[in-house]
């Protein structure tokens, strides 16, 4: 069954090539490292080495004060992080100081191999739960441990796995650990294969998390603001394809009923459609600005921005197509929408804002955070709208009802706070995963070496 799974892998990759080498954009993000795909990641220096993997960036967001407290706990070990996509990789590289980024193999044993070889970790940690079954048997012929941290299994993950259980079993045997986020992850893990005795709830790590202040940007931010009159901001944060104009008709309604000087951050997920979503702005008749534009070039903006450019569109959009500031953004936000669940997309953590005390309202489509939302709606900590129209209208109570607004954004900051500590539970169990004496001090280190 792994041989088959393997043929059907490495044919679907071949049906796609293509694709990736036609749609390859201008920085290279599906040729650009190659090599690390591959397995040909570069050695580190030290032996024992700690390998995270988180996919995106949500996930390794969530690593990154474990990451820094593995350093501070073992600083004879390197601390490698592999991520798998393009946006999360960008991110990490400028967030997170581990000692090397680079991207997860494609799951062929013969990458997963190369990359064990050249790596040589004393254990590998895996960030929610991305099964990849060829990667964990390689590990587990080379002796390397491997747990699962956050795990998370949803609803359409675990219908998928339960195709392959049979494949399944004997490898999630192996596993030195599973941490799951809530009894239902464990539950499905447990049904999938793993030890009984190998599996615990451990909470969630995004609840630890403190988002970056970005200083530089929340000055000039606040300074921008206070030039324009602005009074309210309303944040849409990781938005995606076909969310966009609903997110700017709720928008157009809620500041119509708020009455006062308002605007809209509105963040694209991925960078890519930075420049599609500027067409939308283009043509909604809104007047608005680009971030990019707006601290180098003062005043500088998208067509239909406020005369001479030189202060943010009073009952516009500033659209954020930047990496690394959505975050800080949220600090400054009256409230805020998490996208990615209006359009069936699984929406996206929402937890950043929570952290300020910002309340959020989210759409229909949570599935990637069910568990989450369910628990932060129940409590009054968030509000849920299940369409377009109704996200006007929750913004609009919102912007009017500040007596609302410290409601549910109390509440919000209240939860986080009472959910915290998972981080030091999976820094136990990985210390307890860790070989005895696997990883002394490396008299000679590795030269690092290039890769493509």
């Amino acid at each position: 069954m792994l041989l088959a799974y393997s043929i059907v892998l490495g044919l679907g990759l071949l049906a796609l090539t293509p694709l990736f080498l036609l749609r390859n954009p201008p920085d290279g993000r599906y040729t650009r490292f190659l090599g690390e795909r591959f397995g040909a990641v570069g050695a580190v220096a030290g032996r024992g080495a700690i390998w995270v993997h988180a996919v995106s960036v949500g996930e390794a967001l969530a690593m990154e004060r474990l990451i820094a407290q593995l350093q501070q706990q073992f600083p004879q070990r390197p601390v490698v992080l592999s991520v798998t996509t393009a946006t999360g990789r960008s991110v990490a590289t400028r967030r997170i100081a581990a000692d090397r980024i680079f991207y997860f193999p494609l799951d062929f044993r013969f990458a997963a191999r190369r990359a064990l070889r050249r790596l040589e970790p004393a254990l590998v940690v895996i960030a929610e739960t991305e099964i990849w079954p060829n990667f964990l048997l390689a590990a587990a012929e080379q002796g390397v441990p491997v747990m699962f941290l956050n795990g998370r299994i949803s609803g359409r993950s675990y219908a998928r796995y339960r195709l392959i259980r049979r494949l399944l079993r004997p490898i999630l045997k192996n596993v030195a650990g599973f941490l799951m986020q809530t009894e239902t992850d464990a539950q499905r893990v447990l049904e999938l294969g793993a030890d009984p005795a190998r599996v615990q709830v451990a909470g969630n790590l995004k609840f630890d998390l403190i988002p970056p202040e970005q200083p530089a940007f929340l000055r000039m931010l606040r300074a921008r603001l206070t030039e324009a009159g602005i009074t309210q901001v309303l944040v849409a944060g990781s938005t995606m394809e076909g969310e966009e104009r609903a997110v700017l008709e709720a928008y157009r309604r809620a500041a119509a009923a708020a009455k006062s000087a308002t605007l809209l951050i509105l963040a694209p997920r991925h960078p890519p459609r930075f420049g599609p979503v500027g067409a939308i702005l283009q043509a909604s008749g809104l007047a608005w600005v680009r971030r990019s534009e707006l601290e180098d070039t003062p005043g500088a903006g998208g067509s239909g921005a406020a005369p001479g450019g030189e202060r943010l569109p009073m009952g516009g959009v500033l659209l954020l197509d930047s990496l690394g500031e959505l975050a800080s953004a949220y600090q400054l936000a009256t409230c805020a929408f998490i996208g990615g669940s209006l359009a069936p997309a699984g929406g996206h953590n929402f937890l950043e804002p929570a952290y300020w005390g910002v309340p959020t309202v989210f759409g229909p489509h949570m599935e990637n955070f069910a568990a989450i939302a369910e628990q932060f709606v129940a409590a009054g900590a968030a509000m849920q709208a299940a369409s377009g129209y109704e996200l006007g209208q929750v913004w609009a109570a919102l912007l009017t009802d500040a007596g609302l607004r410290e409601r549910v954004g109390g509440a919000a900051r209240a939860l986080l706070e009472s959910q915290r500590g998972a981080t030091g539970r999976a820094l136990e169990a990985i210390a307890a995963a860790l070989p005895a004496g696997a990883a002394p001090p490396s008299a000679a280190t590795a030269a690092a070496e290039p890769v493509s």
